[in-house]
């Protein structure tokens, strides 16, 4: 996700700043650019190993400390100030036994620690969960045997940043005499690119999506991205039916190496449903060892505190129950005098210089939203009328004003609407009380334009206020629910013209009264019928006549 929008959204607004990253990290964001053309062409990209050290300013050095996650090369950073030392460990968990050499520094961790660390900032993602994480190398464990399955074609869902799990996938394969086919454009990407690095071996068993017909279906291991149900990715496309080469049939096995982010339940549940429709048999983390988390549980905490023995902490990464948590956690530690401060965002911890912590001012921010290619472009407004259409539905109220002989006005009001309706009951009774609550908001609109113009106001802002006040709150007194409400509006305040002969002698009789009113106040709207704007253009055209034999008779 970060990649996703941080070309559009950080670089263009940075477009001259110093980017440091771990080789693959840089391999991925330098791919990620690429999709641009040209226009980040000239974005520095600094590569570096962990232990390396950079200096940024006068104040600030920074070491990096290897990290295991479910990407590799993934690392924290101790930075030094001239208060102390702060340490952020980013997304981490300790592995001691990784399927890579590649486990975390936790001897450059304990050697901070034994220097004194003012502040850690450390990952809460996992902090409920009890004991230490799993090792990625239980995945493998697990899959290989069941990669003997000779029923059908598997197909597997994976992240596609978790190269240490595909790699994982591609060796079970291997051992079981299997074929790998790559579904899915970032797949794609992120496997040539960790292969070319040195950082996944695909021992040549990888075939093309589309000549997967000329192996035998139980030969077939298809990897793809797709686990959260995302519209268009591989695994939904499949379970649609829409994949291009992936058409899934009685017996295949479906197996989900992930876990589900929360928010997204709802469509990956829609989605498995569809692909057991299909005839798929369906693996889950409820049956088989099949995804282990890349974050720090409990005892992993635990274990960095007892090295780290900072003096403040900020629990970062997760939900306010996981922060809140993650605070108790450290606290009830016996014998670590450490103090967390739990902050959200816009939050600032100030620390002086006799290293006394506390909460200052808050700063002011602002949510950036993402909508398809668009990044912060939208305000918080439009995703509140979102939010209000989904849950209420919309009412549009037509409103008429249309003046009359006698010089008043004749009022019109009409509303429709979408999925505002009564809710529950019998269907009959339904549309009986949605029609009556259809004819209370209408009287109750009529009866506040009518107040208006007893008052003379006639503003058509004034007038869509109102009518939308006078519906919002009827609405609620009714049913206690708000729709998003559209008013239109559409004044007719013309004043009934007498019908004129336009012929000559008209024409000479008016000239012969002295007729000095040459111009005729005309309002116009955008909904005048054709019938009255061919009389308004008849009247200007004898306007014109008349002012052109005054001039001829003055002269």
């Amino acid at each position: 996700h970060f990649l996703q929008n941080f070309p559009n959204n950080f670089l263009q607004n940075f477009p001259n700043i110093k980017i440091y990253g771990t080789r693959l990290t840089a391999a991925f964001l330098r791919a990620k650019l690429s999709e641009y053309k040209n226009e980040f062409k000239d974005t520095k990209i600094y590569e570096l190993e962990p232990r390396n050290k950079i200096k940024l300013g006068i104040n600030f050095d920074i070491e990096f400390i290897r990290v295991n996650h479910s990407i590799p090369d993934g690392v924290g950073v101790a930075i030094k100030t001239p208060l102390g030392i702060i340490i952020h460990t980013g997304d981490f968990k300790i592995d001691l036994n990784p399927t890579t050499d590649r486990f975390i520094d936790l001897y450059k961790f304990a050697e901070y620690g034994e220097n004194g660390v003012l502040l850690l900032l450390a990952d809460s993602t996992n902090c409920q969960r009890e004991g230490f994480s799993i090792s990625e190398s239980a995945v493998q464990d697990s899959i290989i045997p069941m990669f003997s399955y000779k029923d059908g074609m598997i197909i597997v869902a994976v992240f596609a940043s978790s190269i240490e799990r595909i790699q994982d996938l591609v060796t079970a394969a291997k051992v079981n005499n299997k074929y790998v086919t790559f579904s899915g454009r970032s797949l794609l990407k992120y496997t040539k690119i960790a292969e070319e690095m040195g950082y996944l071996n695909l021992y040549d068993i990888v075939i093309p999506i589309d000549k997967i017909n000329r192996y035998p279906r139980e030969k077939i291991v298809c990897i793809t991205t797709g686990t959260q149900g995302e519209p268009y990715s591989s695994l939904s496309l499949i379970a649609f039916g829409s994949h291009k080469h992936i058409k899934v049939e009685d017996g295949d096995m479906v197996i989900f190496s992930s876990s589900i982010i929360p928010g997204n339940e709802m469509v990956v549940t829609r989605m498995i449903n569809n692909l057991f429709d299909l005839g798929a048999k369906m693996v889950g983390e409820d049956k088989k060892l099949l995804h282990v988390s890349g974050h720090a549980s409990s005892e992993d905490l635990k274990l960095m505190y007892r090295l780290v023995k900072p003096k403040y902490f900020i629990p970062i990464h997760g939900e306010k129950r996981h922060l809140i948590n993650h605070i108790k956690l450290v606290e009830s530690l016996n014998g670590l005098n450490t103090k967390g401060f739990l902050l959200y965002n816009g939050y600032v911890l100030e620390i002086d210089k006799n290293l006394e912590a506390k909460l200052s001012e808050p700063i002011e921010i602002r949510n950036i939203y993402v909508d398809g290619k668009g990044v912060g472009d939208l305000e918080e407004s439009i995703f509140h009328d979102r939010e209000q259409l989904s849950l209420n539905g919309v009412v549009v109220a037509n409103v008429i004003l249309s003046k009359n002989q006698s010089g008043n006005y004749d009022i019109k009001i009409d509303t429709e609407s979408k999925g505002f309706i009564y809710k529950g009951g019998e269907k009959e009774n339904l549309l009986i009380k949605t029609e009556e609550l259809r004819k209370e908001g209408i009287n109750a609109a009529m009866e506040s334009v009518k107040k208006l113009l007893s008052r003379n106001k006639k503003t058509p802002s004034t007038i869509k206020y109102e009518v939308k006040e006078a519906l919002r709150k009827k609405y609620m007194q009714i049913i206690g629910r708000e729709p998003v409400i559209f008013v239109s509006l559409y004044i007719n305040d013309i004043d009934i013209l007498e019908k004129s002969n336009d012929n000559e002698e008209t024409i000479n009789n008016d000239n012969n009264n002295n007729i000095n009113n040459t111009e005729e106040k005309i309002i116009c709207h955008s909904n005048l019928t054709k019938k009255k704007k061919k009389l308004m253009k008849r009247k200007a055209i004898l306007n014109r006549i008349r002012q052109k034999k005054k001039r001829i008779k003055s002269s």
